[in-house]
């Protein structure tokens, strides 16, 4: 029967798990990247608040633990497939809750039909702990490897079957666990698990996640005569092909340009946004966009042309005639939606080899081009489209710019194009990280090796380890001139020449840059970016809270300007939900077990939830940059993490640490662990296979950080009310901690989160005495 209780842990941690991950597609899809993160503390906070379920519920805490494992699996199916179903249906609009109160109360229904799952979840691990403290190891260990496992199926199962699929699937490993664990499998229990599974088969799967209504698909499907042609699925994404949806074709074209701009009729979505013409001709329009005046600057005859959506910057190229073109894709669905259009793209042409390295890889290894060219990829945001800025971009970063500058020829070009924006923070911000990459390769004089101009909707940069002669900057006006597009910078500009033709309210523009330039101090939403905080798109500073909170509920943009500062209500909010959920339960009948686990080590577990739970959103953040893929690094990481930690937590049943011991080593394993990722991008341009291993290998000093709760929970064996207080406790932590850790990665850095969750570890030491009030004995 242990083995068999031991199976049904695995088997429901690793749909918990799966289901999770799965969840952060669905959330991606259907609010945003930026909801993606609620996932995961909703887990939390169901995993939680399974520690008051099994406190509060004495038939729960009666319950042999097989029973409540086959329990949990069942009711874990049943709800997992309802949590998607109702999700996906609940009218929640996050553009309006700055202006309709009523979407406060649909996001907490969206909360809690999410956390439910993980409550079924978490009950089976604490009905198995508070059964047998003394294998408090054995269990926990159980708990982690099957959550490993989860992690590590979801990146083939969500690009083969998409994340509604790959709900119904975690469905059917916790089914998996009813079956093997109950000694008799109850008919109510067998019966919801066939509801669970089979209700999931025929409404989840063939559904799928609707899109935001506010995304670029949703408002391009509903043109007339728009159609959806297919549909490519990868684990970090969903590409939707469309036909006649109205896209666009040359970003930047010349208002000076009198001929036909042909309209496409194919294009496709990323996520539901971030749209892009794939049948764009071949036509004269393509000479009057910034980017052909980039590439006839010099001859050129190699380009290296860096994750893009669309055909746009590919045709400009091949217009220009250049005939080798290194197209750099790693998103799968990508690539399959580009082949399956066939001749109608020119990303199919013969001239044109497509990589499936990402963009950091790539450029690590690249050497000898005549063109590096970062197309522009994203769609026009404002400057004030906060929750756009939660994502990490580092392929923008600093060390980006440096790496692409190293692999150009002599009289190479690096080219980078970005949205002009009212307040010009786009690019700015990519014109400091440009310059100041040019700064570090060495350059005598960085000016004369940098050029940028603009039309009326986009500012092209453009870099060289040559400097730019006179003769070449003449040729560039000339040309500039006959299109109409304006200066920004070159080393001999008058302001008064910056602002002929497209014509703005100032010359701010030209001051920021010439700023930059001069080295003089400029806002840190204009910083250059660096790997620690890769957040091109985040230009919220602390001093503009009175400003952008004044606006919240009046700007289309999700959240107005407050996208980062929602983050505080939510995590305030989502602190006092577990509190609520977890605490205020257990504070009546059952105070005894907070009595007999005393306030100090009551912080103890709350630091051991705050640290843990803050070095895994480092650790996944890190990883993003080694893997160069989100969804992979996420598998891995949370993979990696918990295996090493499971291991750590199976292993202490022989060598039983104390608990102030152990989470001193946790500490320790953590700055460990933090000088590993810095190193682990050193292995940038080695196969994924490889870099995978380095990910995991650099994951595996949380080993140490597995055997702080174990020992926790063995030093409580003799109080079972106890237990759940740690449990509950270290859950709310975990819950709160999931939020700051976010906003410190944002706004510090993850070397200083990292730094952060050592010293949580490093706290929790003195909080736990080493001799108990009075003996245990484990049993």
């Amino acid at each position: 029967m242990k083995y068999r209780l031991v199976g049904g842990l695995v088997l429901v941690s690793a749909a918990s798990l799966l289901f999770e991950i799965a969840l952060t597609r669905v959330y991606a899809i259907a609010q945003g990247h930026h909801f993606a993160f609620v996932a995961i503390a909703m887990a939390l906070l169901g995993i939680g608040a399974a520690g008051t379920l099994t406190a509060t519920s004495a038939r729960i805490a009666r319950a042999a633990p097989q029973t409540a494992i086959s329990w949990a699996g069942a009711l874990f199916a049943l709800t997992a497939v309802g949590a998607y179903v109702t999700a996906d249906r609940i009218p929640l609009d996050t553009y309006r809750i700055g202006a309709d109160a009523s979407q406060l109360g649909w996001l907490a229904l969206f909360f809690i039909v999410a956390a439910v799952p993980f409550t079924c979840a978490g009950v089976a691990v604490v009905a198995a702990l508070r059964h047998s403290p003394a294998g408090a190891g054995t269990t926990y260990g159980a708990s982690l490897a099957g959550s490993a496992a989860g992690t590590a199926l979801a990146v083939p199962l969500l690009a083969l079957v998409g994340s509604a699929a790959t709900i119904l699937l975690a469905a059917g490993l916790a089914v998996a666990a009813t079956v093997i664990t109950a000694r008799r499998l109850p008919a109510i229990g067998a019966g919801l698990a066939v509801v669970a599974f089979f209700a999931g088969a025929m409404v989840v799967t063939p559904a799928g996640p609707r899109v935001s209504v506010h995304s670029q698909l949703a408002q391009a499907l509903q043109r007339p005569d728009a159609s959806r042609l297919d549909t490519e699925l990868s684990a970090n994404s969903r590409v939707d092909i469309l036909e006649d949806a109205g896209f666009r074709t040359a970003t930047g074209l010349s208002l000076n340009y009198t001929g036909s701009v042909p309209r496409p009729r194919l294009g496709l979505t990323v996520d539901g946004g971030n749209a892009a013409a794939l049948d764009v001709p071949l036509t004269e329009a393509l000479d009057h966009v910034p980017l052909a005046h980039a590439v006839g600057l010099r001859p050129a005859a190699s380009a290296l042309l860096l994750d893009p959506i669309g055909a746009f910057d590919a045709a400009a190229l091949l217009r220009s005639g250049i005939d080798r073109i290194d197209l750099v894709q790693p998103d799968a669905a990508l690539r399959e939606a580009w082949q399956s259009s066939g001749d109608a793209t020119v990303l199919n042409d013969s001239n044109i080899r497509v990589l499936s390295h990402g963009v950091r890889s790539a450029l690590r290894s690249a050497a000898g081009y005549d063109l590096v060219i970062w197309p522009l990829r994203e769609s026009f945001q404002g400057v004030a489209a906060g929750t756009f800025g939660l994502r990490e971009t580092y392929a923008l970063t600093r060390a980006a710019l440096a790496n692409g500058f190293r692999a150009l020829a002599p009289d190479g070009r690096l080219v980078v194009t970005r949205w002009l924006q009212a307040t010009p923070s786009e690019s700015v911000r990519m014109w400091a990280s440009m310059f100041d990459a040019i700064r570090l390769s060495g350059a005598a004089d960085p000016a004369a090796h940098v050029l940028a101009w603009r039309s009326l909707e986009v500012v092209t940069m453009v870099a060289s380890p040559t400097p730019f002669t006179a003769t070449e900057r003449q040729a560039l006006s000339d040309g500039l001139e006959r299109d109409g597009f304006d200066w920004v910078f070159h080393v001999e500009l008058l302001e008064s020449d910056s602002n002929r033709f497209n014509r703005l309210p100032d010359t701010a523009l030209y001051g920021a840059f010439q700023a930059v330039v001069r080295g003089d101090p400029i806002p840190e939403t204009w910083a250059p970016v660096t790997d620690d905080r890769p957040y091109f798109f985040h230009y919220f500073d602390w001093t503009q809270w009175r400003e952008v909170l004044s606006t919240t509920g009046r700007t289309w943009q999700p959240f107005g300007g407050a996208g980062f500062l929602v983050l505080v209500p939510l995590a305030a909010a989502a602190t006092g939900a577990a509190v609520l959920t977890m605490i205020a339960p257990l504070m009546g009948r059952r105070r005894r077990g907070a009595t007999r686990i005393g306030l100090r080590r009551l912080g103890f577990v709350a630091a051991a939830g705050v640290a843990f739970t803050a070095t895994q959103i480092a650790l996944l953040q890190r990883l993003i940059l080694v893997l160069d893929a989100p969804t992979v690094a996420f598998a891995t990481g949370i993979a990696a993490m918990l295996a090493w930690a499971g291991l750590g937590s199976l292993s202490s049943r022989w060598w039983r640490p104390s608990p102030d011991s152990a989470a001193g080593m946790a500490a320790m394993s953590v700055f460990i662990l933090g000088g590993l990722l810095l190193a682990a991008p050193l292995a940038l341009g080695a196969p994924l296979a490889m870099r995978v291993a380095i990910g995991i290998l650099a994951a595996s000093p949380s080993l140490a950080l597995g055997a702080v709760m174990p020992s926790a929970i063995r030093a409580l064996a003799d109080d079972r009310a106890a237990i759940s207080w740690a449990w509950a406790v270290n859950g709310t932590a975990s819950v709160a901690a999931a939020f700051v850790a976010a906003i410190l990665i944002v706004s510090i850095g993850f070397a200083w989160t990292l730094l952060g969750a050592a010293l949580a570890y490093a706290v929790a030491v003195p909080l736990w005495r080493t001799k108990d009030p009075r003996p245990t004995s484990p049993r």
